[in-house]
């Protein structure tokens, strides 16, 4: 039984050494894709951060809608999305827009208009299957634009 345990703890350790290792020290090379056949835009390093920062806090927008649907809670739903709704948009640097292709573009409007409008929807005439749609309708954007589009 010692023996047993002796051998495990010395397996785990080795196999973090090897993990640690390859996440340390091997980059990024490991998770390409050999036919990604994604249009490249191409943003200086701040605005990469951007709107990175902006689709992390997209998903956040999304998980507390979620949430608010599954506790019922309208006012959940609404204030979660109108952080991302039309208003969001008055922060949008201008050389943002001038260095993203025009369909990138309307998707990210789209979903912008999206968000409000299910903000919309559930401070004015709540539905579940109406919010069910329109975050149907989001991800569905979320996800054409993901397919079609890679940021470096």
């Amino acid at each position: 039984m010692k023996r047993t345990l002796i051998i495990t703890s010395i397996f785990l350790f080795i196999t973090n050494l090897i993990l640690g290792y390859i996440l340390l020290f091997t980059g990024t090379e490991m998770v390409k894709m050999p036919n990604d056949n994604r249009i490249t835009v191409k943003y200086p390093p701040d605005l990469k951060k951007l709107v990175l920062s902006e689709m992390r806090d997209y998903l956040e927008v999304i998980n507390e809608i979620n949430q608010g649907i599954a506790e019922n809670n309208p006012k959940k739903i609404s204030k979660a999305a109108a952080r991302q709704g039309k208003a969001s948009l008055s922060d949008t640097p201008a050389r943002l827009l001038k260095l993203s292709p025009f369909p990138c573009k309307q998707m990210g409007f789209r979903g912008h208009d999206i968000f409000q409008e299910i903000s919309d929807s559930a401070k004015v005439n709540y539905k579940y299957e109406v919010i069910h749609k329109q975050m149907a309708e989001l991800t569905i954007n979320c996800v054409a634009c993901h397919r079609t589009y890679k940021i470096e």
